[in-house]
């Protein structure tokens, strides 16, 4: 019995070996832990220090990266698909899928050497190395990024966990966690899914899932439609997706580069707006400003995708990585209560309410805390003033905890 066999024994008891082996590459073309956690995709989670485990297609993988050398396995429930056929078809099978997936025809070590020479920011380290564009499918890519509207990286793995759960079909139990196909359009296509999506905290986006499922089944001819996508010029094909409900310019960027093979696509999120800001000085008259528009989209995605020729997109990918806070521990995007601070979405600063309240701290000081709420963003608190006990001398004492709830 091999090593990883034995490994396998243990942490996995419905599971079995479909594959394994390993692929060479180096660490500066490809950085393993930024590009599975870094925003593109959600169903990965390190479970141990430089493990990571996730699903592809009816898969369970777990990757290493060590000695530079990819080191894979690829699990799975089906007994049948072991016993009709043999080692290598399955090796080479799997090879295939990750090469795929990982797009290993590209060239990192090429891509930096062009992109040093234009912007100094990939010359002096700034922006990590090693940061690969997943290729994506195009149906879960789709529907992760209409989640990802007002949204953070955690919150959207949780959702996308929630939705394979309720609807796609279960691969097994690796190291005490589910694992779950993502669901097809058919799965998907649910008289009540927007319902049962709000019942699972989905909020506005079930509504937009639910048309974007039944758009593209009944009006588009279901997956077909990516197929023909992918033939279309990059405008014609943004024009395509922005038909679908719950669809703008940010996730329909963000399928066009991760699922239809459009490389030189920059989406643009609050925190690509303030990367152009802060150190490529685009602060004209559409981007000097707080909020992302449609205006200064348009304006710093055409800037980048002119600065980071050629594959502008797979830049973006790792400058948006370099703002990116990973969890410090493996597990943490499962088990943290608090939220990644990072936001894959395009939201505004209009306030909608502001509201001050007064408190008891611990030193017998009364607090008055603002409390402001910003479309799109989560609440903001801010301490405005200690003042003297006496100001509330003759009040119930308070603590802070009803404020954390609110």
């Amino acid at each position: 019995m091999s090593v990883s066999t034995s490994i396998s024994s243990i942490i996995s008891h419905d599971l079995l070996i479909y594959s394994s082996g390993s692929i060479p590459i180096i660490t500066k073309e490809l950085n393993l832990k930024q590009t599975l956690l870094g925003g593109q995709s959600f169903r990965w989670i390190e479970q141990s220090l430089n493990e990571f485990v996730g699903v592809l297609g009816s898969y369970v993988v777990r990757l290493q990266h060590q000695n530079d050398n990819l080191r894979y396995t690829f699990f799975t429930n089906d007994e049948d698909s072991i016993r009709n056929s043999n080692d290598n078809d399955r090796r080479v099978e799997t090879a295939l899928i990750l090469h795929n997936y990982f797009q290993l025809t590209i060239k990192l070590s090429d891509l930096l050497d062009k992109w040093c020479k234009s912007d100094v920011r990939f010359e002096n380290g700034s922006i990590p190395i090693g940061i690969r564009v997943l290729a994506q499918e195009p149906l879960e890519n789709l529907i992760s990024f209409i989640c990802s509207s007002n949204n953070n990286v955690q919150r959207i793995s949780k959702m996308i966990k929630s939705l394979c759960e309720q609807y796609g079909k279960k691969i097994g139990i690796f190291n005490g966690i589910d694992y779950y196909q993502f669901p097809t359009l058919d799965e998907l296509d649910r008289v009540d899914l927007e319902k049962d999506l709000r019942e699972l905290n989905f909020g506005y986006r079930a509504r937009y899932i639910e048309q974007a499922v039944k758009y593209i089944k009944y009006t588009v001819d279901g997956m077909l439609f990516f197929d023909r996508l992918k033939t279309l010029t990059t405008k014609e094909a943004r024009i395509q997706l922005s038909k679908i409900m719950g669809v703008g310019r940010k996730v329909a960027d963000c399928v066009l580069l991760m699922s239809l093979g459009k490389h030189d696509v920059v989406p643009v999120d609050t925190h690509i707006h303030s990367i152009a800001m802060t150190y490529y000085g685009q602060t004209n008259e559409n981007t000097n400003k707080q909020q992302l528009t449609t205006a200064n989209y348009d304006d710093i995605s055409s800037f980048f995708e002119q600065l980071w020729q050629p594959l502008s997109g797979w830049a973006q990918a790792a400058a948006f990585s370099s703002e990116l806070r990973l969890p410090s521990s493996p597990r943490d995007s499962l088990q943290s209560p608090v939220p990644l601070s990072i936001k894959r979405s395009i939201s505004t600063k209009e306030i909608l309410s502001e509201k001050i309240f007064k408190t008891m701290d611990d030193n017998e000081q009364c607090q008055r805390i603002k409390i402001t709420r910003h479309r799109g963003q989560l609440r903001s608190k801010k301490l405005v003033s200690i003042e003297p006990m006496k100001e509330i001398s003759l009040r119930p004492k308070r603590n802070i905890k009803p404020i954390d709830r609110y």
